[in-house]
């Protein structure tokens, strides 16, 4: 009958797949092996503090009870003597005058006087847990297999076996943290480390960037008017002299139109005016005033056809126009001196970049910059900075950031345009690798406590 109620209870063991399972069973089901009024389950660990996991009786339990803080420091205090030796004591008798006095002074309130404490031990050995189990009758002095507590011994094993499965076992990866954490790693990490923080290294800001060109020209718009197309694509690749615009010339035309109208109209009355001088002195009069009309007329023709030549608007040299959508600028209206677009020599090419005011580490001309460009992230371009601003301005991110101005030196052609963009790096000064990583923390810390 023993035997067959021991393998029924380790068949509830095994089924159980939660620790509240697994206690329940440790303080409730044990009294299929022997008889006892009441059960506890002590749990210990490295990183909780000793605490009642489980009572018969209860399906939850206050671990912050009297009851159960004095049971907790009950199996604390004793926890020594069931872990002495080589391997931790199964079954330990329990007795008022193996506590301290404070302590054994509340053993009338809480337990009977019999008790035994059970040290529930893993396969490695190690204790993780306790069961007490209390009785008004005595224990036997001798275990004998006969008797019904004698199973409680292979008990105690089945149960350290189980808890220890559902609460320490990890997955593997989680397996190589002790090895971390011990003592010759930590012996020999922790100075590796520190000299790992003192390696030299040169400090560094990642910031935004594009491909600009250095010798650019603002092409303006030369008169008022209207933007009637843009005869050239964006970013396109022009000759000087080229018509690159034109401007609405519907009025000049007609203006045109009616000034050359009134210079015929000069002409016929000046030849008439000559005619009638030939047969009359007085006439000769009306000959000059007929003349000045002329050179009149003639002066508003050759304005208007100086005004109609503007109406293009030309490349004053070779590069690549450069200007936004050519739909945004049909029918657009523009005062003389208004920005069109822009002439860039690619031939110089440089880039403007944003740093952000955190991001700052080195802002001296001369400054080492590598440009990654997003098109072309295995291609990097090599450059230089001229001109850091000032002032902090809104960078196209919405940043407050400092203008960077710079000029590549290095790279692929085929990988460099105008207009693309990527992530530039500024080299700064020589440091330690632990400045490095620590900086942005530092600052944090700073900014936070004011230190």
């Amino acid at each position: 009958m023993v035997n067959q109620a021991f393998q029924r209870l380790a068949a509830r063991v095994h089924a159980a797949r939660t620790p509240a399972e697994l206690s329940f069973i440790f303080c409730n089901e044990t009294r299929a092996l022997a008889e006892y009024r009441q059960a506890a389950l002590v749990a210990y660990g490295e990183r909780r503090r000793t605490r009642l996991a489980a009572h018969s009786g209860l399906a939850d339990v206050d671990a912050n009870s009297p009851y159960a803080l004095w049971l907790a420091d009950v199996v604390r205090h004793v926890r020594p003597r069931l872990d002495e030796g080589e391997s931790p004591v199964k079954v330990m008798a329990l007795a008022p005058a193996m506590l301290p006095a404070e302590l054994a002074a509340s053993w009338t309130d809480w337990l009977p006087a019999h008790v035994w404490l059970l040290s529930l031990a893993g396969p490695d050995g190690v204790s993780r847990a306790a069961l007490l189990l209390a009785r008004d009758t005595p224990w036997p002095t001798q275990l004998e297999p006969a008797t019904p507590e004698y199973q409680l011994l292979g008990a105690a094993d089945l149960y350290g076996y189980a808890w220890w499965s559902l609460t320490e076992r990890r997955p593997r990866w989680s397996r190589v943290l002790p090895a971390v954490s011990g003592a010759r790693l930590l012996r020999w990490g922790l100075p590796l480390l520190a000299l790992a923080m003192l390696i030299p290294v040169r400090d560094y800001a990642l910031v935004q960037a594009e491909i600009v060109s250095n010798r650019s020209q603002v092409i303006a718009s030369p008169r008022d008017g209207v933007i009637r197309r843009m005869v050239v694509p964006p970013n396109t690749p022009v000759e000087a002299g080229q018509v690159i615009a034109e401007l609405d010339d519907t009025t000049l035309y007609n203006q045109l139109v009616v000034a050359k109208a009134a210079l015929s109209t000069a002409q016929v009355e000046l030849h008439q005016a000559s005619q009638r001088a030939i047969e009359s002195q007085t006439a000769k009069a009306d000959l000059g005033l007929a003349e000045g009309k002329l050179r009149e007329r003639q002066v508003d023709v050759e304005a208007l056809g100086r005004e109609i030549e503007q109406l293009s608007i030309r490349a004053p040299a070779r590069g690549v126009f450069v200007y936004s959508d050519p739909d945004d600028w049909a029918g657009r209206p523009v005062q003389t001196g208004q920005r069109v677009g822009l002439l860039a020599d690619p031939q110089a090419l440089g880039l403007h970049a944003w740093a952000p005011v955190g991001e700052a580490v080195n802002l001296k001309p001369g400054a080492p910059m590598t440009l990654f460009l997003r098109v072309a992230p295995l291609h990097p371009a090599l450059a230089r900075l001229d001109y850091a601003g000032y002032e902090a301005v809104e960078s196209p991110g919405g940043v407050a950031s400092y203008l960077l101005r710079g000029t590549i030196t290095g790279g692929d052609p085929a990988y460099l345009r105008i207009g693309l963009r990527g992530t530039a790096r500024i080299v700064g000064d020589w440091t330690v690798l632990g400045y490095l990583l620590l900086r942005r923390p530092m600052a944090a810390l700073r900014e936070w406590f004011g230190w």
